[in-house]
């Protein structure tokens, strides 16, 4: 689905209403893309259900902001809810049982996602207060 198309389906009324508080948008950020990129990057905005100017918008503001989380930093922030779950027991004297540890696997499976986000916004406070 194309930007038109995305904005013909909406009624006139909310095409043309900004949120509260939001500001105009009255800049342009611009990069020159190849007819391959270009498709790459509709591609991405419809699996999101966004118009591409407005995820492009975002990707590149979360960009800019320290907000991106890869695959990689969020198998890291698993590894290292593991390693505290492990290093915890050891430290207090405790060994878990299998059945345990396997619960606790599961639950940094389904939480990673959520985890990496969190100490991305962590660090980008951080960063924001330098």
């Amino acid at each position: 689905m194309s930007d038109q198309q995305i904005s013909e389906s909406l009624p006139m009324e909310d095409r043309l209403r900004r949120a509260p508080g939001r500001h105009a948008r009255r800049i342009s950020a611009t990069a020159k893309v190849t007819r391959a990129e270009h498709a790459e990057l509709e591609a991405a905005s419809l699996k999101a259900g966004k118009a591409l100017g407005e995820w492009s918008r975002e990707t590149l503001l979360a960009a800019a902001r320290g907000e991106v989380v890869t695959a990689t930093f969020t198998e890291i922030v698993a590894t290292r809810q593991l390693l505290n779950f492990a290093l915890e027991a050891i430290a207090c004297g405790d060994k878990p049982t299998r059945e345990a540890f396997q619960t606790q696997l599961q639950g940094i499976r389904s939480s990673k996602h959520k985890a990496a986000a969190e100490v991305m916004q962590q660090y980008a406070a951080r960063e924001s207060t330098r």
